[in-house]
C-alpha cells in the first residue's frame, strides 16, 4: 500500500483505546484545536502555512513507532537497550500527508532547527525500515524540521515536493545540503547531542516526573542518533564512490564506526543512577 492509504487507516485515541496516535484527520480540523493552545502557536503558524498550500491535507499527530529488531541496520548498530523499549516508545510528532494528482505523499515534520532535523531524519529511517506496515513508502515522503525562522525557505522545498512533483530523494538531498552542507556537519552535531545527554543525564533524571518514562526517552534519543549516524552515511552514494571506491563493505565499516562512537550509558547504569539522586 502507498503512504496515504496506510496513514489514513491509522486509528487515533479519539476513536480507539488501541489508537497508535493522538490525532489523525484533516489538517484543518487539527488547526482548530491548536488555535486555542497557547503553547502551540509556533506550530500553528507553520501548519497554517502548509494548509494554505493545500486545503485537503491530512495530519497524523504523535504516531507511535516500533523498532524492527531484525532490520540489518539495527543489528549492525547493536544498541541492545533499544530493544528493551516498550511498544510505541518512539513517537513521531507530525506527519502531514495528502493526494497530489493521484500521487500519495507525506512529510515527516518536527518543529525546530538543526537538532530536530537530525531526529526527523532518524524517525524517517525507523518508519521506512523493512518488514513493517510502512515498508515500501520510502520514496513517497520526506523528513524535515521547520520553524518560523526557516519557514520561507522550507516552504519552497515543500512546494517543490508536493505541488511541483519533484522526487522525494531529490528534495531530501537538497534539504540535507541546505541545513548542514555535509554529512560530517550532521554527524558532528549528532555526536555532540549524544555526549550532552550523557554528561547531563543526572540533571535530566532529576527533573523527571517518572524515572521509567525518562529512561526510555533517553534511550530513544541515543538510538535515533546512532540510527541516523549509520544510515545517513550508508545512504550517501557519492561517499561510496569517492571515499570507498564503490566498496559497500568498506562504507558499512566506517558507518558502523561512526555509530559506535555515539556514546551512551547502559539501561542498567541509568537505573543505578536514580538510586543516587
Amino acid at each position: 500500500m502507498a503512504i496515504y492509504d496506510i496513514l489514513k487507516e491509522v486509528e487515533d485515541k479519539r476513536t480507539s483505546k488501541q489508537g497508535m496516535c493522538e490525532f489523525n484527520g484533516f489538517l484543518e480540523d487539527y488547526l482548530s484545536i491548536l488555535e486555542t493552545n497557547e503553547d502551540k502557536q509556533e506550530e500553528y503558524k507553520v501548519l497554517s502555512s502548509l494548509f494554505e498550500m493545500d486545503n485537503n491535507l491530512r495530519i497524523v499527530v504523535n504516531l507511535k513507532l516500533n523498532i524492527n529488531k531484525k532490520a540489518i541496520a539495527n543489528q549492525i548498530i547493536r544498541y541492545k537497550d533499544a530493544f528493551k523499549l516498550p511498544v510505541g516508545a518512539i513517537c513521531c510528532p507530525y506527519i502531514i500527508y495528502g493526494m497530489f494528482e493521484n500521487e500519495q505523499k507525506a512529510i515527516l515534520w518536527m518543529y525546530g532547527d538543526k537538532e530536530e532535523y537530525i531526529f526527523a531524519k532518524a524517525l524517517y529511517y525507523v518508519i521506512s525500515e523493512p518488514e513493517n506496515e510502512y515498508e515500501g513508502t520510502r520514496n513517497e515522503f520526506i523528513a524535515m524540521s521547520m520553524n518560523t525562522d526557516s519557514l520561507f525557505d522550507r516552504l519552497k522545498s515543500v512546494h517543490t515536493f508536493l505541488i511541483e512533483g519533484k522526487k522525494a530523494g531529490v528534495v531530501q538531498r537538497h534539504l540535507d545540503h541546505e541545513v548542514f552542507e555535509s554529512y560530517e556537519k550532521m554527524y558532528q552535531l549528532a555526536n555532540q547531542m549524544a555526549t550532552y545527554q550523557k554528561d547531563n543525564v543526572k540533571e535530566i533524571l532529576k527533573a523527571a516526573t517518572s524515572y521509567e518514562d525518562c529512561i526510555y526517552q533517553i534511550i530513544v534519543k541515543w538510538f535515533l542518533l546512532k540510527k541516523f549516524s549509520y544510515v545517513q552515511y550508508m545512504m550517501n552514494k557519492t561517499t561510496l564512490q569517492k571515499e570507498h571506491e564503490g566498496n559497500v563493505k568498506k562504507q558499512r565499516q566506517v558507518a558502523k564506526e561512526k555509530s559506535d562512537a555515539i556514546q551512551f550509558i547502559s539501561f542498567t547504569e541509568l537505573w543505578k543512577l536514580t538510586k543516587t539522586l
